[in-house]
């Protein structure tokens, strides 16, 4: 179960794709009555999860508010990691923390292949416990701009790779924005844009096909 906001698609006059979370009566471009549509509606894949849900994953979230009514691109991030139980660990002002229940709607940057591997979750767990355990992550050697919760991250996947090497091409904090974040979060992007607009008009309407969303 997630919080999905329930976008879908459906085509009509000339198969324009008109999104929305509610089939309207009528089409809000003919105007004719849509009670025996003739397109299937399709479901538009919701990119938000519960980090509870995602074992051995890192993930995302706004440092301030949610995704879907509040974020901007650019805006700041929060990053953690998941054991393989789904408990979230990230690293703050407050030191590091156990709180899965503010990771409610979160993206997934990056899992792990190997979920049905028991010797490798074990091995991931053991490599965040034991860095959990070292002084550097004490609340009073935070620093927003150099030892933050990207730093922790960063810190947990270097050992880790050292073990397994999943998280391939990565050696910065700036490689893994790139490779994994930044893709991630654009993609949401695109949806949040769409949902944004739904919930203004209605509806949104799209001339190219519905796997293909496109917000201007």
């Amino acid at each position: 179960m997630n919080n999905d906001s329930g976008i879908i698609s459906f085509q009509h006059c000339n198969n324009k794709n008109i999104y929305c979370i509610n089939i309207p009566t009528n089409c809000p471009i003919c105007k004719i009555c849509l009670k025996n549509l003739q397109s299937i509606p399709i479901r538009v894949p919701y990119p938000f999860v519960r980090a509870s849900q995602q074992s051995c994953s890192v993930v995302v979230k706004p440092t301030r508010e949610d995704f879907l009514n509040n974020y901007q691109l650019m805006d700041d991030l929060h990053i953690g990691v998941t054991t393989s139980r789904g408990t979230v660990i990230s690293y703050d002002w407050n030191g590091v923390n156990e709180d899965t229940d503010k990771w409610q709607e979160c993206l997934v940057v990056y899992q792990l292949n190997q979920l049905n591997d028991h010797c490798v979750g074990t091995h991931w767990d053991t490599i965040l416990k034991n860095i959990v355990k070292n002084e550097c992550w004490d609340s009073a050697r935070y620093n927003e701009e150099d030892h933050n919760c990207f730093s922790f991250i960063m810190a947990f996947i270097k050992q880790f790779n050292g073990f397994h090497s999943p998280v391939h091409h990565v050696e910065t904090r700036e490689d893994f924005a790139e490779l994994y974040v930044a893709p991630a979060t654009l993609k949401a992007y695109k949806y949040i844009c769409l949902y944004r607009k739904i919930t203004e008009n209605g509806f949104y309407i799209y001339n190219q096909p519905s796997n293909e969303i496109l917000c201007t």
